[in-house]
């Protein structure tokens, strides 16, 4: 199921793309039972500077556990700026919501991955192992 442009709170917010989970690569069945996720919310960015913090808080009160939607990707062209990476691990900290940012570049080398057989998943393995890696107390 995917719902574009999916209106939560009556239409308060809207989500770029909603997707459920029918997880069948281990990154996937890995967010699924490790981050008690059914949904990843999907969130496109295309501004020609990194990510500001206010936007990983807009996209934090998309995430709702209870609602088994833990989970987000942003695709920014730009990556994120050191503000937007504490405002991420902020979220991860303190109330286990993952936030995982693809820059075009990024995005770009795992489409091609696929295309020449190789496994896309790799950059994601490895955002959110830096993200678990890094994270303080």
């Amino acid at each position: 199921m995917w719902k574009p442009q999916n209106q939560v709170e009556e239409g308060f917010h809207r989500i770029d793309l909603l997707a459920r989970l029918a997880p069948r690569h281990q990154f996937w069945l890995g967010l699924a039972r490790d981050f008690k996720t059914r949904y990843v919310v999907f969130e496109f960015k295309n501004y020609s500077e990194p990510l500001p913090q206010n936007q990983i808080y807009t996209t934090e009160k998309y995430l709702f556990p209870a609602a088994l939607r833990s989970v987000a990707i942003l695709v920014a062209r730009a990556g994120i700026d050191s503000g937007a990476r504490h405002a991420i691990k902020g979220a991860l900290r303190e109330s286990g919501k993952l936030m995982i940012w693809i820059t075009l570049p990024e995005l770009i080398n795992m489409l091609r991955d696929k295309d020449a057989g190789n496994d896309p998943h790799n950059m994601l393995f490895d955002r959110v192992d830096e993200l678990l890696v890094d994270l303080a107390r």
